[in-house]
């Protein structure tokens, strides 16, 4: 016969292996739903314009977003958004520009990696695979103070996604180098980039050239539904 502090001990680890498998699935759930990665990219052409990603055609909405893609906040952000901002592009709701920027330059050893992902990403553009390449840069984003990504480690990234033709070359010879400082720079010294009492930072989004405070979660809702 089962003593009962035995049973009641065997009743508690019975009631503790559900909780935790309760815990675990609404975790779960709650980090597919935020994003996880596993959403597919939503596809949608996108043109240049200097240093300027314009992705979309012209929509009654303009969305401005600066980046940097070495900065874990704008990883964030596009881990929140980049679905639903993929899905009014392809939709014709919005027109959202993209600007890589490289305010994290010194922040690796060596220096220099922000800028070079930025120019790596012009570069996908160039080839047509922006949507694709940058999802991934921001996925496989490497740590502050890291070495970064190599030159070989950003073309290989491209060559999983069967970017080919002149990317390679286009990020060895760091063509849109310069175009980035510039870009980086206009932007430090835009005071409408600014938030209040702060320099620019990065993520900055505006709406129709309007800043707006993107950690609220309802500022995308009204202009995608």
């Amino acid at each position: 016969m089962t003593r009962p502090e035995s049973a009641n001990r065997k009743g508690l680890y019975i009631v503790g292996g559900v909780l935790v498998f309760v815990v675990l699935a609404a975790l779960s759930f709650a980090f597919f739903r935020e994003g996880s990665g596993t959403t597919p990219t939503a596809d949608y052409p996108t043109t240049l314009q200097g240093a300027v990603v314009v992705a979309g055609k012209s929509a009654p909405t303009t969305i401005d977003v600066y980046e940097d893609f070495l900065c874990p906040i704008c990883a964030r952000f596009e881990s929140k958004y980049s679905a639903d901002l993929g899905q009014a592009i392809a939709a014709g709701k919005v027109q959202v520009r993209y600007h890589p920027v490289a305010i994290l330059n010194r922040a690796t050893t060596p220096t220099g990696y922000a800028g070079r992902a930025a120019n790596a990403a012009i570069c996908a553009a160039s080839a047509g695979r922006f949507p694709a390449y940058h999802d991934k840069l921001f996925s496989d984003q490497p740590a502050e103070g890291s070495a970064g990504l190599t030159d070989q480690e950003l073309i290989a990234k491209g060559e999983e996604l069967g970017i080919g033709g002149g990317f390679a070359q286009c990020v060895t010879s760091g063509k849109n180098l310069k175009a980035v400082e510039a870009a980086t720079n206009a932007a430090a010294k835009d005071a409408s980039l600014r938030a209040e009492g702060r320099g620019f930072g990065t993520p900055t989004v505006l709406v129709n050239g309007k800043r707006v405070d993107w950690s609220d979660g309802d500022w995308l809702d009204g202009i995608t539904k």
